[in-house]
């Protein structure tokens, strides 16, 4: 396959897009409360498409992913697959025409980068919506994305501790707490990451104000992490997805925090940190 023009790209792949701007209720929020536009990319999870763009993952988040929430999810309680055999598409693209794929993602990126500027707006990247793949790894010409855009930020959730080792200083992440990962979450706390974790709340008000002894912010008004404190905990509510089973057993799960867990009481929280709170 030979890149020439989106239009052309998408003749070739029956697709519509790789990526775009307000894809998700959660990224449009980042024009409402953080003026800025977010191109996203959603691939297909895990090893749904028959390559794993998610080596960290474990059984409760393979479970829970958002990847059946939101649109995707009520398109399958539908008895539709549509969104999913698309993200499947795209994922299978990157693997096996990776070249092709980097240049239509990098045209997308022009073209609504020009958008924002256009609008007013400032622009922000998050290629892993749905995957956690290194993208520092991905070349194009021997460089990467964050090369080919060091004025641009990029922002992302991980679940790979080493992500954050020789992190390129346009590249924000937060580190995704597992249940399992506790080692992990705590080291990168002290050196003044962040650790999204979600909690069993309905509401984002119903939040816990500390966790492990961290601040926790609500980090459902915006999914825009770029401007949060360091050190802090991301609390997220958990989404409902498709699979109700599946959903009973992920809420029940060392994945999702109970807020009445005692890593949420107000202990050896220190007077700068409250202040967070």
């Amino acid at each position: 396959m030979k890149f020439t023009t989106i239009s052309d790209a998408k003749k070739q792949t029956k697709l519509s897009y790789l990526g775009d701007i307000n894809l998700s209720s959660k990224l449009a929020k980042n024009g409402k409360i953080s003026h800025q536009y977010t191109y996203g990319i959603y691939l297909s999870p895990s090893n749904t498409s028959g390559y794993n763009v998610c080596q960290n993952s474990t059984p409760e988040c393979r479970k829970g992913c958002l990847a059946t929430s939101g649109r995707a999810g009520m398109e399958i309680m539908a008895g539709y697959t549509k969104i999913n055999n698309c993200r499947i598409n795209k994922t299978r693209l990157f693997y096996e025409q990776p070249l092709f794929f980097m240049q239509w993602l990098i045209a997308e990126i022009e073209m609504y980068k020009a958008k924002a500027i256009k609008d007013g707006y400032g622009f922000s990247v998050r290629l892993n919506c749905t995957s956690d793949i290194d993208w520092s790894n991905v070349l194009i010409n021997g460089k990467n994305i964050f090369e080919l855009y060091p004025e641009t930020m990029f922002y992302d959730y991980t679940k790979n501790p080493a992500k954050f080792n020789n992190k390129p200083e346009n590249y924000h992440l937060t580190f995704s707490y597992t249940g399992r990962n506790d080692l992990s979450c705590k080291a990168l706390l002290k050196q003044g990451f962040n650790v999204a974790v979600v909690f069993n709340v309905k509401n984002e008000t119903e939040l816990p104000k500390i966790f492990m002894g961290y601040p926790v912010i609500n980090g459902d008004g915006t999914d825009y992490r770029i401007n949060d404190a360091k050190g802090i905990i991301v609390g997220l509510k958990f989404k409902r997805i498709a699979d109700q089973k599946a959903q009973k057993e992920v809420i029940n799960s060392c994945f999702v925090v109970k807020v009445n867990d005692i890593r949420c009481q107000l202990t050896n929280v220190q007077e700068n940190e409250l202040a967070l709170i």
